[in-house]
């Protein structure tokens, strides 16, 4: 198996289990210790590929209207956060991601099919 993040061979019982190997994971704890992020949860690329490009292509800098505790209010599409999960959005190399907007106010976490059903229905794109 290759780590998921920079593609070299993974051996040890551990890094298999989570996709990732040791200094990949290193890194991605100080990520997520700067960013404030959960146990396995990334923000998402466009280098990712698959439909997750597609995804932040498709939305980036567009609006749509918060469901989360300040509902009534729109966010901008900005940053795509995610995690591993089986019905999620796939990569170029087939893994699938649990995708995911958060609310600039309420950081509530709001889907990625509610999000584009509500970009979909607001057109605007903000310059």
């Amino acid at each position: 198996m290759k780590c998921m993040e920079c593609g070299k061979k993974i051996t040890t019982t551990v890094s298999l289990n989570r996709g990732i190997g040791p200094v990949c994971y290193a890194k991605l704890r100080r990520e997520q210790k700067r960013q404030k992020l959960l146990p396995f949860e990334r923000i998402l690329t466009t280098e990712m590929g698959g439909e997750i490009e597609q995804l932040i292509r498709e939305t980036y800098q567009k609006r749509y209207e918060c469901l989360g505790g300040h509902s009534g209010h729109f966010e901008i599409v900005g940053e795509w956060y995610g995690y591993p999960h089986e019905g999620g959005l796939s990569d170029k190399d087939g893994k699938r991601w649990w995708v995911y907007q958060k609310c600039s106010q309420s950081n509530y976490e709001m889907s990625y099919w509610k999000v584009t059903e509500r970009v979909g229905r607001n057109q605007e794109v903000l310059q």
